[in-house]
C-alpha cells in the first residue's frame, strides 16, 4: 500500500469539541478584522452624509461617532478573555451595532423611501464573507438585523411608499440569504480545512514513523547488500578456478584410487598415496565450500521431507558432537515437502551442529527442530527475512552455547570469518550453509545472547507434490557392480580423459577416447558396434556436449548421455543440462561416483 493510500485509511481523533474550539480561533480572527474594517469605513462614508443628508449631518455625525467607538471597544475585547470565549457574542453586537445605526439613519430622515437602506447590505455582505456560524447562530443575527429595518420603518410607512417598501425589503432579503449561505459554506469549508489539517499532520506523524523504520531497513539491507557484495566477489574467484581445480582434483584422485587398488595393503607407499587421497578430498571440499556459499554449486534438488534427511544425518550426528551434548530431535508427524538437493541439506545440519558443539566446551542442549510455518506480509515486510509470503518448512538449530554479540553475528556467514582457534576452523562452515539456502530458495536467520546460546533458523518454500521414499535413499542402498557395455568418452582435458578411461577400463567397460567433438561424431558414424553411452564434457571448444550428444542421439537412438564438467553451475546452467532431465557427474568425482552413476543409467 503506497504512502497516499495509507493516508486515506490513517485513523485520526478530532472531534465536535476539538472543531469548535478550533471555529472559535477562526470567528475571533474575524471579528478583529471587521471591528477594524467597520472603524475605518463607517466614518469614511461619513462623506456621503455632508452631500446628500448635509440638513441632519451633525445628527449622523454622532450616530457615526458612537459606531466607531463601539467598533474600537469590540476590537479590543476580541484580545481579551471574553473574545477567546465568545467571540459569537462580540460578532453578533458588532453586525447589530453597525447595520442597527443605518436602520436609524434611514428612520430619523426619509424612513422607507430612504436609499440609505442599501448601506445595511455591505456589512451584511461583510458578516456573511468572514464568518463561519452555524445555522442557528446566522438565523439569529440576520433575522434580528432585518428587524431592525423592518419593524421602525413600517410603524412610519405611508401608502404611497408601499411599493419602494416591499422593493427594498426584497433586495434585503436577497442579501440575508446570500449572506446566510456564506456562512454556512465557510462553516463547512472551516470544517473540511480542520479535518484535512489534521489527517496531514497525523500523515506527517505516520509519514515520520515509516521514514525512521524505512531508514532502518535502508541501514540493514545496506549491510546485507555489502555482504553479499563482498561474497560476490569472492564467488566470481571461486567460479573462475572451479573448472581448473576440479579437473586437477578429478586426476590426482583417481589416480590415487587406481593405485591404491592396485596394491596390496602391505606396500609401503599406500600410506603416502592415502595421505594424497586425503589431502585431494580436503581439496575438493574446499573448492565444494567457496561454491556452496557463493551459490556457484551444482545442486540436484529433489522431493524431499527435511524429516528423512534429519533421521539420516543423526545416525552420524551423535559421534560428532560427542556425550556431553544432550543431542534431541523434535519433528512433525506430517512435515510439507521441499524441493533441495538431500546431500546439501545433510551439510547444513551438520555445519551448524558442528558449529553448535564448538560453543559448547563444556557440554550442553542442541536441538534439532524441523516444522511448517506460515509467514504472512507483514512478517515478510519487517525486514528480516527477504522471501514471499506463503508456506515454508524451517529447519532450526539451537544451542545453549556461549552466543555472540552482535558484532560477530553481523559477520559470521562472511567467508574465512572465524571466532576459532588457528588451525581449528576454516570459517566456511556458516558461509557455505549460508550458499545452500541461498541458492535452494531459501533464507536464514540468527539469533544469538552472549551467556545463552544461539538459534538458526532456515526457510525453504513449501513444495505441493506428491511423496515417494526419497530417491536418494534408493540410490545409497543400490549395490555397484562391473559393466561390459561401450562408452564413447569425450573430454578436451588429456589428463582428466586419460585418468577417466582407465577407471572404465578398469570396471570393465570398453572405451573409445577423444578429446574433440568434432572427431566424436565421426567415431559415432563410423563405428560398426554399438555405443550404449555418451560421456561428455559439457564445455569444450568447437561445439558444447550437449549439442555433440543431440548429432550423436540422432544417429543412435538407444544411447545414453551422461554429462561431466568442473565448471560451476552458472556456466553449465547456461547450456541447459541442470534444469532438463539429463544425467549429470559434478568434477572431481571418483570411481565409485562414477561407476554408481553409470549403473544407475543401465540398470533402471
Amino acid at each position: 500500500m503506497g504512502i497516499l493510500s495509507q493516508m486515506r485509511h490513517i485513523e485520526f481523533l478530532p472531534t465536535a469539541s476539538s472543531f469548535e474550539s478550533e471555529r472559535k480561533k477562526i470567528l475571533r480572527r474575524a471579528v478583529t478584522l471587521g471591528a477594524q474594517i467597520c472603524a475605518i469605513l463607517v466614518p469614511v462614508f461619513g462623506v456621503l452624509d455632508l452631500i446628500l443628508k448635509y440638513h441632519i449631518f451633525w445628527k449622523l455625525f454622532a450616530i457615526r461617532f458612537s459606531v466607531t467607538c463601539l467598533c474600537t471597544v469590540i476590537f479590543v475585547l476580541t484580545k481579551k478573555e471574553v473574545g477567546r470565549k465568545r467571540p459569537f457574542s462580540l460578532a453578533a453586537a458588532l453586525a447589530w451595532i453597525v447595520c442597527g445605526a443605518i436602520a436609524v439613519m434611514t428612520f430619523i430622515d426619509q424612513g422607507p423611501a430612504d436609499p440609505y437602506y442599501a448601506g445595511i447590505n455591505l456589512p451584511l455582505l461583510g458578516f456573511g464573507i468572514l464568518l463561519p456560524l452555524s445555522m442557528t447562530e446566522s438565523l439569529l443575527v440576520l433575522s434580528v438585523t432585518w428587524l431592525f429595518y423592518l419593524i421602525p420603518n413600517a410603524l412610519i410607512l405611508q401608502p404611497h411608499q408601499l411599493n419602494l417598501f416591499i422593493g427594498n425589503n426584497f433586495f434585503l432579503m436577497s442579501t440575508i440569504i446570500i449572506s446566510f449561505i456564506s456562512t454556512q459554506f465557510n462553516l463547512q469549508n472551516a470544517k473540511r480545512q480542520y479535518f484535512s489539517r489534521k489527517r496531514l499532520q497525523a500523515a506527517h506523524k505516520k509519514i515520520k514513523k515509516h521514514a525512521m523504520e524505512l531508514e532502518n531497513k535502508v541501514q540493514e539491507r545496506t549491510h546485507h547488500l555489502l555482504q553479499s557484495e563482498r561474497l560476490a566477489v569472492v564467488g566470481q574467484l571461486a567460479g573462475g578456478i572451479a573448472h581448473d581445480f576440479n579437473n586437477v582434483l578429478t586426476a590426482i584422485l583417481g589416480i590415487c584410487y587406481l593405485l591404491l587398488d592396485s596394491m596390496s595393503r602391505k606396500n609401503p607407499a599406500r600410506t603416502e598415496i592415502e595421505s594424497i587421497l586425503k589431502a585431494g578430498k580436503r581439496a575438493a571440499d574446499l573448492v565444494r565450500q567457496l561454491l556452496a556459499f557463493s551459490r556457484r554449486q551444482v545442486l540436484r534438488p529433489q522431493l524431499l521431507r527435511i524429516d528423512d534427511v534429519i533421521q539420516e544425518v543423526g545416525k552420524m550426528l551423535h559421534r560428532i558432537i560427542g556425550e556431553d551434548i544432550d543431542l534431541i530431535f523434535i519433528t512433525p508427524p506430517r512435515l510439507w515437502n521441499v524441493l533441495a538437493d538431500p546431500v546439501q541439506i545433510e551439510q547444513i545440519i551438520l555445519n551448524l551442529s558442528i558449529n553448535a558443539r564448538d560453543a559448547m566446551p563444556e557440554g550442553g542442549k542442541l536441538i534439532i527442530e524441523a516444522k511448517n510455518i506460515t509467514l504472512d506480509s507483514e512478517y515478510c515486510q519487517m525486514g528480516k527475512v527477504s522471501l514471499l509470503p506463503g508456506d515454508y518448512v524451517m529447519l532450526s538449530a539451537s544451542d545453549t552455547g556461549t552466543g555472540m554479540c552482535d558484532e560477530i553475528k553481523s559477520k559470521i556467514f562472511e567467508p574465512f570469518f572465524t571466532t576459532k582457534e588457528r588451525g581449528k576452523g576454516t570459517g566456511l562452515g556458516l558461509s557455505t550453509v549460508y550458499g545452500i539456502v541461498k541458492q535452494s530458495n531459501g533464507d536464514i536467520l540468527v539469533y544469538s545472547e552472549e551467556g545463552k546460546g544461539t538459534t538458526f533458523k532456515i526457510y525453504l518454500p513449501r513444495v505441493s507434490e506428491d511423496y515417494d521414499e526419497p530417491a536418494y535413499k534408493q540410490t545409497r542402498t543400490r549395490c555397484l557392480k562391473k559393466g561390459s557395455e561401450t562408452i564413447l568418452l569425450v573430454e578436451d582435458e588429456p589428463m582428466v580423459r586419460d585418468l577417466t578411461s582407465r577407471m572404465l577400463k578398469k570396471q570393465g567397460y570398453q572405451v573409445i577416447e577423444t578429446g574433440s567433438p568434432m572427431e566424436a561424431l565421426n567415431i559415432s558414424r563410423n563405428y560398426p558396434g554399438k555405443i550404449d553411452l555418451i560421456l561428455t564434457d559439457v564445455i569444450m571448444p568447437q561445439m558444447n556436449g550437449k549439442e555433440l550428444a543431440a548429432q550423436i542421439t540422432n544417429d543412435r537412438k538407444n544411447a545414453k548421455i551422461l554429462f561431466i564438467s568442473g565448471h560451476a553451475d552458472s556456466m553449465i546452467d547456461q547450456h541447459g543440462i541442470l534444469k532438463t532431465s539429463f544425467h549429470f557427474l559434478q568434477k572431481p568425482f571418483t570411481m565409485e561416483n562414477l561407476n554408481g552413476k553409470i549403473r544407475t543409467l543401465f540398470d533402471n
